[in-house]
């Protein structure tokens, strides 16, 4: 199928085409920096997180080696044997001891606790002067590594700690130890490093445990970090500099890494949509401008359509129309634009064209009236010849009663015919000229019988004068008198557009080549040598009512021909002369 497109349709096409090009090739452009920023941001949020890892890893190494200086510091050792010493040299040692503690833990930053113990002799000497022994306490917590424990003493308000024990000798069991140094710190001083990380970076990091437990910022979200935890593997996740991970609906960057001396997991997570944002703004604008410009082109071309497409549309259509003999008028659309001239031109033309087309088609119709009444002339008088040739015959026989009835329809008949006054006459005047004419044919055709059925609601319908006498005459004398009898009905009907005469015949009927022959006739203007009387009905007709109406010839399923004169209802005026 060949699709015909016109000029509109290739403009709007065109635009559309030159545009996508730039869209997609934007989108190209925008994913591909959408994807480098996002590994940009990712692989520097890795290494944030690995240096604030490492650092935090530093501080609690160098606790623990604080721890093991202590534990090799021969001051310290003295606890070991201090019970030989006097009550007053025992006060002073420890208070010694006490100070070192003290000023060992100065230059750190968390607020670290140092206390030592020595079970041979029962001392116990603490940076914390509220601390005291608990050595059920330690046995539960002891761990050569740092380890998280809620299980502290109750000076520390029961807020969970790191502790590491070191012992003397090194690795000693802790019953057989002479020596025991622990080193612990706050779970709050890794919050606080954490509040203090989370003020330079998008994300939102938090320390967890191999079992678990997590550690986070004081304005954590919670619930998406539950929702994290719920979905992470430590191991495998430390294995790679980030990993992409859905979270409430979001797509969310997740770093780990593994902290060895902590024996903690660091984990920061950002939201892809922060670190795009820009980007994706600048998407949002540029795909809205589009938009913008998409509407505003179709605003454009909506005003080149209505102001350019539509008005040549009309044009074409009003070619085709006078192309199919349709004069109307075209839609006159937007008087300010310049194709109002041409289509207001193009109306008067198409009127002009008409009003010539009329006259010369009445000067034809009159020519062929003339010649209609030329032929009726002549076969009026053989009609009559031949009626004067049955009266004298019935007289010889007798007949005086059809003679009578005989002359009485023959002076109905020419009465009628030979009144010229009128072009229009009611359905009854014809109807009584044709009982007359069938009741003529009747005493001339012995079996010829017929029937007139029309409701008195179409008495009074106006029909062009001898519109029906040449239908009955054709199926009087073509159709019934070759075969030597028959019935001729006439019948009124009418449906929801059309008022229909019929009139029906069964006599010899029609082939389907003559029917073709004959209704081709009906259509096209006659010839010299052909009869003109079925193409004048029909031109009749639709002089009077337009082109809506006019004569239809038909075969009959039980035999014979139908001859159907058909008419609007309302008349059409457009088409009134």
């Amino acid at each position: 199928m060949n699709i015909r497109l016109n000029t509109f349709t290739k403009i709007v096409g065109l635009i559309l085409i030159l545009l996508i090009p730039i869209i997609v090739l934007y989108w190209f452009s925008n994913q591909t920096s959408l994807s480098v920023v996002s590994d940009e941001v990712e692989k520097s949020m890795y290494k944030d997180l690995t240096y604030f890892a490492a650092q935090t890893d530093n501080t609690a190494a160098q606790l623990s080696n604080s721890g093991l200086i202590l534990s090799e510091d021969l001051d310290v050792r003295v606890l070991e044997f201090i019970d030989i010493a006097t009550l007053y040299e025992q006060t002073t040692e420890k208070m010694r001891i006490e100070d070192k503690l003290r000023l060992m833990i100065a230059s750190s930053t968390w607020d670290t606790t140092l206390s030592i113990y020595a079970p041979g002799t029962n001392t116990f000497v603490t940076s914390n002067i509220s601390v005291q022994y608990d050595k059920e306490l330690i046995r539960r917590n002891f761990s050569r590594a740092w380890r998280y424990t809620e299980d502290v003493h109750s000076s520390f308000r029961n807020q969970p700690r790191f502790v590491r024990y070191i012992t003397e000798p090194f690795n000693s069991s802790l019953d057989k130890a002479t020596l025991i140094v622990e080193v612990s710190f706050p779970a709050t001083d890794l919050i606080k490093a954490l509040d203090r990380f989370k003020e330079g970076g998008k994300g939102d990091p938090f320390f967890i445990t191999p079992d678990h437990h997590v550690i986070n910022a004081i304005n954590a979200d919670n619930k998406l970090q539950t929702e994290l935890v719920n979905k992470l593997d430590m191991q495998a996740l430390t294995q790679m500099t980030f990993s992409r991970f859905s979270l409430s609906g979001s797509e969310y960057a997740v770093s780990c890494v593994w902290m060895p001396r902590l024996g903690l997991y660091l984990v920061d997570y950002l939201p892809i949509q922060n670190v795009v944002r820009p980007i994706t703004a600048n998407s949002y604008l540029f795909y809205s401008l589009i938009v913008f410009l998409l509407i505003g082109s179709t605003i454009a071309a909506y005003f080149l359509y209505i102001n350019v497409q539509v008005p040549i549309r009309e044009l074409i259509r009003g070619v085709h129309r006078m192309k199919r003999g349709d004069y109307s008028n075209v839609n006159v659309l937007h008087p300010n634009n310049e194709f109002h001239f041409l289509l207001v031109s193009f109306n008067d033309m198409a009127k002009q064209i008409e009003q010539l087309i009329q006259n010369v088609y009445m000067e034809q119709i009159t020519s062929r009236d003339a010649k209609l009444k030329q032929l009726q002339s002549q076969i009026n008088p053989h009609f009559l010849y031949n009626c004067f040739s049955l009266i004298r015959s019935l007289t010889r026989l007798g007949e005086k009663e059809t003679v009578m009835q005989l002359s009485m329809h023959l002076s109905k008949y020419y009465r009628y015919t030979t009144r010229s006054e009128r072009q229009l006459a009611e359905l009854r005047e014809e109807l009584d000229l044709v009982n007359s004419y069938l009741a003529i044919q009747a005493i001339q055709i012995q079996d010829l019988t017929y029937e007139i059925d029309v409701p008195e609601q179409f008495a009074q319908l106006e029909l062009p004068r001898l519109i029906l006498q040449p239908l009955v005459e054709n199926a009087a004398l073509h159709g019934i008198e070759p075969v030597g009898g028959g019935t001729i009905r006439i019948i009124a009907s009418s449906d929801d557009e059309y008022n229909i005469i019929s009139v029906e015949d069964d006599g010899i009927g029609l082939t389907e080549e003559q029917l073709v022959a004959l209704q081709r006739e009906i259509v096209m203007p006659p010839t010299d040598d052909k009869g003109c009387a079925l193409w004048n009905t029909r031109q009749r007709m639709q002089l009077q009512f337009g082109t809506n109406a006019g004569l239809r010839i038909l075969r009959r399923k039980e035999g014979g021909v139908e001859a159907q004169l058909y008419w609007p209802k309302f008349k059409d005026s457009d088409n009134d002369l």
